[in-house]
């Protein structure tokens, strides 16, 4: 199972919905597609539309996600990596006002260089990345909360 995540950001986001509306009518994706779309509204054949999925449903489905595509929202990105999981993301860009800036475009490049996920620019055609995360073995996911603890609390212990 594919799972699409376009985030609740409240404005249009058709770009990946259409990339992926084409590779399953070609053939190209022939698996189940949840599409979490919040804002976002096509008419698709083969996509489970959902505009937006309780937290408890959403952990389901990314733990039996084959793939994860997402927007470049720290929000849906870092719990596909705390999972693990094989994410390939795509960034809003505001160009298409599909966001206000393009912070994502920096989320999607420092993610990218963690190796925590595949990056899909405009450059890029899904297919190939589809292709590629059959092959992908994400960094795993280690976090420095501690780290920053120990550092506030030294700071604050020391004034």
């Amino acid at each position: 199972m594919i799972l699409v995540l376009l985030g609740t950001f409240p404005t249009d986001f058709k770009r990946p919905l259409l990339e992926i509306e084409k590779l399953c009518s070609e053939g190209e994706i022939n698996e189940e597609v949840i599409v979490q779309c919040g804002h976002t509204q096509i008419e698709s054949s083969f996509m489970q539309m959902q505009p937006f999925i309780s937290p408890d449903v959403l952990t389901s489905l990314y733990i039996n996600a084959r793939v994860v595509i997402s927007q470049a929202g720290t929000g849906s990105l870092m719990k596909g990596i705390k999972l693990n999981k094989k994410i390939i993301a795509i960034p809003r860009l505001a160009k298409y006002g599909e966001v206000v800036d393009n912070h994502q475009v920096e989320i999607l490049n420092e993610f990218s260089k963690l190796n925590y996920i595949i990056p899909w620019t405009e450059d890029v055609a899904l297919k190939s990345l589809l292709q590629e995360i059959n092959d992908f073995e994400p960094a795993t996911y280690i976090s420095k909360k501690q780290v920053i603890i120990e550092y506030l609390t030294d700071y604050i212990e020391s004034v």
